[in-house]
């Protein structure tokens, strides 16, 4: 088993743990926003499930059904990620709007609860930094979703610590802060399930990375032999970068010395991007053209 799959299932075990934890005391001191928290986590918890899975399709090798591998399978968690974390925002949110208008009665905070939500944080910046630094390494979107989701994760135990803290400290008259906490949960879970989604569509509509094609280009140009390079198109899948490039060459040249510029075109673009996968095509520059012989 790879570090991927690894850290995704360390990930399903810690935020299972966070999960009860967090609505057992949810529960017990009748705190919305720490509720609210517990049902994110729980969210988490088949967000890590999904991410797992989508792991161990995506490492499979391409076969005569998916030429271009199975990369695009973490793309789709990272989109069924996202809309799970808007339907358990809108959930929280509704309850969260019930019971400012109800006047629900204050939570009780105890010290094990912030306790709870104390190590919850410890936890995920743990978890957040060993998956970003997976994310980088492998490329993955799927390892991605998972670092955000746990960074996002610190940012609501630590507004759900505040207003816990200010109900323990003010007592009943500022119960209200923590209604205004789990809303401000719902605000922030909104908006990481917007971006996520956003990421996950340009990837599923082959949208090219900002700044690839400039950057290949000026590299492809400067290989000897190539008078100038007509076509790039980049599409990402999962970890893989597949890349299409066609240059222009001396139209007098043998095959065999076109296909000698074309070698040295890939080895210019893999030192560049070792994980690219990459076809060149091969033109001749037109005669006349300032790319061609005059």
């Amino acid at each position: 088993m790879g570090e991927k799959q690894k850290l995704a299932q360390t990930s399903v075990g810690a935020s299972f743990i966070l999960m009860l934890l967090k609505l057992v005391f949810g529960i017990l001191t009748g705190s919305l926003a720490l509720l609210s928290d517990g049902i994110h986590s729980a969210l988490d918890v088949t967000a890590s499930l999904i991410t797992w899975l989508a792991l161990r399709i995506s490492d499979r090798p391409a076969d005569a059904e998916h030429n271009y591998g199975h990369g695009k399978v973490e793309s789709l968690s990272m989109f069924g990620e996202s809309i799970l974390m808007f339907l358990a925002a809108c959930a929280i949110g509704w309850d969260a709007v019930d019971s400012l208008l109800h006047s629900a009665p204050p939570p009780r905070v105890s010290l094990w609860a912030l306790a709870v939500v104390a190590a919850a944080i410890a936890i995920d910046l743990w978890r957040s930094r060993r998956m970003a630094g997976a994310a980088k390494r492998y490329a993955s979107p799927a390892l991605h979703a998972d670092a955000l989701h746990f960074s996002t994760d610190m940012l609501i135990s630590g507004v759900v610590l505040v207003s816990l803290l200010a109900v323990r400290l003010g007592g009943a008259a500022w119960s209200m802060l923590d209604r205004i906490g789990a809303l401000i949960v719902v605000a922030v879970m909104i908006g990481v399930a917007f971006s996520l989604a956003r990421k996950a569509v340009d990837v599923l509509m082959d949208r090219a990375p900002v700044g690839s094609d400039a950057a290949l280009m000026d590299r492809i140009q400067v290989v000897p032999g190539v008078r100038g390079v007509l076509r790039i198109r980049v599409r990402q899948s999962g970890p893989q970068r597949f890349l299409d490039a066609t240059i222009a060459v001396d139209p007098w040249i043998s095959m065999q010395a076109g296909h000698r510029i074309a070698t040295r075109v890939e080895h210019a673009v893999r030192d560049h991007d070792p994980g690219v996968d990459l076809t060149v095509h091969v033109e001749p520059a037109a005669t006349g053209d300032p790319a061609g012989r005059a």
